[in-house]
């Protein structure tokens, strides 16, 4: 029997670019076991894991906004603020490959998930799009 994880993950940052990106690779990798869905709706409060362009100011705001005490998981473009306490860097150049893999990394290491994934950051980067910056 097969067990099967998924992962509610929103968008902090101008998520056009983001949310086209990670609705192709998670529509991609959605047969793996662990795998995410994209929450689209801004007042959702219920997601699981954050993506946050760092080097947005706005962003910023509205991740201290969302999550005033930083326990919510959340993947970070280039470096993570002071008060993120469960968090990772998603590394330039910026590439769904890098966003997967930190959010595989995030749902090992403060989620629970321990089954392994089936496809790693390289084959994404090389399947799939990279991110505008």
């Amino acid at each position: 029997m097969s067990h099967k994880n998924t992962f509610r993950v929103a968008v902090v940052g101008h998520p056009s670019t983001e949310q086209w990106l990670l609705a192709a690779v998670f529509a991609a990798i959605r047969t793996r076991p662990c795998c995410y869905e994209l929450v689209t709706d801004p007042a959702d409060r219920s997601p699981d894991i954050l993506v946050v362009d760092s080097e947005d100011e706005d962003a910023l705001v509205r991740w201290r906004k969302r999550d005033p005490l930083g326990v919510i998981p959340a993947a970070f473009f280039v470096k993570v603020p002071p008060r993120a306490k469960c968090a990772v860097i998603v590394a330039r150049p910026i590439t769904s490959g890098r966003i997967v893999d930190a959010l595989d990394q995030i749902s090992r290491r403060f989620l629970g998930e321990t089954t392994a994934t089936t496809m790693g950051a390289a084959a994404n980067d090389r399947e799939l799009v990279p991110a505008a910056a």
